[in-house]
Order: structure tokens, then sequence, then C-alpha cells
């Protein structure tokens, strides 16, 4: 790999980087951020660049056998918000590179990540050499409130896919998948009257209260997947029906947030019931609103999860050997303990893998960064990673 000029490649992956930071993009709002990835992909002479009718931006850069199946660079180009600018060492928006660390909202999730996928794929350029196959970056929007850019670019694919490197920070580590989501609202019924005569009400909070004390214990006993880690279930939003400080609710209900690979949705309702016995209880589903049974009838026996490539498969191992001849290490093999937009593009039907710099711990955190030799490094692996897969 004599041919890359490793250091100036790193100073203009973290230059892209800081600009990226410094151009805001809050879901909804990557319309200024998509036209700056645009610019940079054609001024680095990807063979094609082009935006969707959802707003992601892509880029591809031809393979010497285009009958192959692409390699695709996915990121999304969307942030959460930085909070309380007082929180931060540096403003949110400064990026500042300080003792080796480049800061700012997004740094690890995920413009860092965006600027090292793009340079690897501009790396082959600028050594005018050819990978085997197209390499396409694929920068989708809206990614941290649901994944509509990923589920319109699934949907709207037209062309072959072998493998899908999500941007997701993972220090340079491997991950094979995420746990699934499920969000159910548990809601308890009862009779609300003035605060003033608490014995002539039916007071849902009671039941919701016992049920909370249930759950504590009880979900411990949980089951988990051997790799994608153990199931979770968080309590997260409570809601009455009523705003009035001195009336009872008719009635309260809160939502269970399950993050699994081992349970079904039936596996999920019947511990429901289980931890809800002897209480009179309703449950609906959080994404559709859909009343679902109390029973698990109807429902569906399939495992929920993420998505999950299997360590023993082939292009996992083709994967690891590129990485270790580029980094000059094997990466461990990990998971996301977050989601991903990985879930949406099972339907492609190509292997699905994460790798890049960035510590998962770090994201959606007040002073956000990221260590530039993990770019570094980072950017080496991508690199062996798309000339030879």
């Amino acid at each position: 790999m004599e041919a890359f000029d490793w250091p100036t490649l790193l100073s203009d992956c973290v230059d892209f980087a800081q600009r990226l930071i410094q151009t805001p993009s809050m879901p909804g709002k990557e319309g200024r951020l998509a036209a700056l990835v645009a610019k940079e992909l054609r001024r680095l002479q990807f063979d094609q660049v082009w935006l969707d009718e959802a707003g992601n931006v892509s880029g591809r850069i031809y393979g010497l056998d285009r009958a192959l199946g692409a390699i695709v660079l996915n990121c999304h180009l969307d942030h959460v918000d930085p909070g309380d600018a007082g929180l931060w060492s540096t403003h949110p928006y400064a990026a500042e590179v300080i003792n080796g660390r480049l800061y700012g909202r997004g740094a690890c999730d995920i413009k860092g990540p965006l600027a090292t996928q793009v340079y690897s794929m501009a790396a082959l350029r600028r050594a005018n050499q050819r990978p085997r196959r197209d390499l396409v970056f694929s920068g989708v929007v809206e990614e941290e409130v649901g994944g509509k850019g990923a589920k319109y670019w699934a949907e709207h694919l037209d062309y072959d896919v072998d493998l899908i490197v999500l941007g997701e920070p993972s220090s340079n580590q491997l991950s094979l998948g995420h746990r699934g989501i499920r969000q159910i609202w548990v809601k308890f019924s009862g009779r609300s009257v003035h605060a003033s005569a608490p014995e002539r009400a039916s007071n849902p909070n009671i039941a919701l209260a016992e049920f909370l004390l249930r759950l504590e214990r009880m979900k411990a006993g949980l089951p988990g997947h051997e790799l994608l880690g153990h199931t979770t279930v968080a309590p997260t939003i409570i809601e009455v029906d009523t705003t009035s400080m001195n009336v009872t609710p008719a009635w309260t209900r809160v939502l269970l947030d399950f993050r699994t690979a081992a349970m079904s949705v039936n596996d999920i309702l019947a511990f429901i019931a289980e931890v809800a016995a002897g209480l009179t209880y309703e449950l609906s589903d959080a994404w559709t609103e859909v009343v679902l049974s109390n029973t698990t009838s109807g429902s569906s026996n399939e495992r929920i999860f993420g998505y999950y490539t299997s360590p023993d498969s082939v292009e996992v191992k083709s994967v690891c050997d590129a990485l270790e001849r580029g980094m000059g290490w094997r990466p461990e093999l990990a998971c996301y303990q977050f989601a991903t937009d990985g879930r949406h593009f099972r339907s492609v039907g190509a292997a699905i893998v994460g790798y890049s710099p960035g510590e998962e711990e770090l994201a959606h955190t007040a002073d956000e960064s990221i260590s530039l030799d993990m770019i570094a490094g980072s950017l080496r692996g991508y690199v062996e990673l798309l000339r030879s897969y």
C-alpha cells in the first residue's frame, strides 16, 4: 500500500470532517450537508454523484468487474441535538482538534466516520487504482428519527449489492449486528374523581406502580443472544389522560422499550402478561397504536433483531482478513448496543457489517469527539477492504 500518501489523506479527511461538523444537520434539515457532501464527491472525481427524492446523497466509483455486486459504505447525515452548549468544552459546531481528538456534535456519530468512508474511496482515485467491484457511498437522512432515508434507499435500490458497511462508531472493531426494538404501551384504566376524595376513585396509578415494581424484579430473567447480548426492557414515557392537578386519572400508561435478539412478539406479550398477572390492562403497539391482544394469539413467533451476520460466514472472514492487512491487527467481532439503519437493509440480501472509527459510548454525549489516530487506522483498513474484497 506504498502508493498512498497517508499523512495527506488523513489531513484532508479531518478537514472534511471539520467542515461536516460545522454544518448542522438535524433530522429533516440535512439539505445543506447533502449538498456539501455531493460537492466533495464531485471534487474528488467520483464517477457518479446523485441525490434522490428522500434527500439521500450517493457517489459511485466504478470497479474493474461491474458484473460483481457493489460494496456500499453507508452513513447517515443527521445528528442529535447538541443540547446545552455550556456543557461542552468547545462550541458543539466549532470542530476543534485538541490533543489528537476532533470535538463536536457528530464527531463520532457520524461525521468523522462519514469523512473516513468518503476519503478511503478517494484514496483509490488519487492512487489511480480501480477496485475489483463498484464502490458506492450512501449518505441517508433521518436515521436518528426512524430511518426514512435508509428505507427509501432500500426500497428503490436498482443495482446489485454484495456487502454493506455501516459507518456507525465501532472503535475499528467489526460489528455483526444489534438487537431489535419493540416498543409497547401498557395501559391501566380506572375511574377519575376529584383528588380531594380519592376513596371514590379507582386510581390506575396504583396498578401502574405495582406493575413497574414487578417489572424491575422480573426483567433479569429475560433471555439473551450469544453475540448480540441480553434482552433489556426500560419503562420510558408515562402518560395520563388529564393535565389537571386536582383530578385522579381515568387511565395511565407506560411505554416499554424492549431491545432483544432472542424474543418474538409472542414472547414479549407473554412476559408482559406474567408481570401484569392479576391486573387489568391493555396493550398497544407504540409505532402504529394498534391494540394488541393480551394473549399471544395472532402475533408473531419470529425473533426480533436489528441485523445479524454470522461470525462463521465467508463474508465476515473476508472482511476481517482485509482489515487485518490494512490496519496491521485483526478486528474483534462485536455488536452495537444501539440500533442502526442496518435493520432497514436486511431486505437487500447483502451481508451487513459495521466498521468505523469512533467510540460508541461517546455518541450523543456532550464533548463528543473522535481520535485522529483511530481515523488513520480506519482509513488503512477501509482502503484495503475496498481494494481486495
